[in-house]
């Protein structure tokens, strides 16, 4: 005997689950990594606001022209890289859209399936059904023997 449509179906519906839930890994992974590089972008801005409020306080203080010099310098390397980081940030951002995204489409597609396998059972339930009714409708309208 073939199988049903809807078996048949679930093999299908299966693989589509396979590629949902390694989207969803995927995705789990691109967040982390976002993350991550939010957290790096915070401490360097951190870093670089009390790094200038040791400059601030220096520079009150007074100081000669070399650490003068060696503050503004070091300060331009921080700010470049936040500016760097703050890239990264905005590349990882995109790179978790587009797993969303990714993650999203398979999602609908194993959705698609579910749909589709639920509608196949109902029809076949339904076909069952039926071809039960006449089965007995039949042996109501045979007439009974005594044998």
């Amino acid at each position: 005997m073939s199988r049903k449509k809807s078996e048949r179906w679930q093999s299908l519906r299966k693989i589509a689950d396979q590629f949902e839930q390694h989207a969803a890994r995927s995705l789990g992974e691109s967040q982390g990594n976002l993350s991550q590089q939010q957290q790096r972008l915070e401490e360097l801005l951190r870093f670089r606001q009390e790094y200038n409020q040791r400059f601030q306080q220096s520079g009150a203080q007074g100081m000669d022209g070399a650490s003068l010099q060696s503050f503004q310098h070091f300060l331009l390397q921080l700010d470049q890289a936040i500016a760097q980081q703050r890239q990264t940030v905005a590349a990882a951002e995109r790179d978790c859209d587009h797993k969303r995204h990714a993650w999203q489409d398979k999602h609908k597609t194993t959705r698609i399936y579910d749909k589709t396998i639920e509608r196949f059972v109902t029809q076949e339930q339904r076909k069952e059904t039926r071809k039960e009714q006449r089965e007995t409708d039949d042996r109501i309208k045979r007439p009974v023997t005594d044998d």
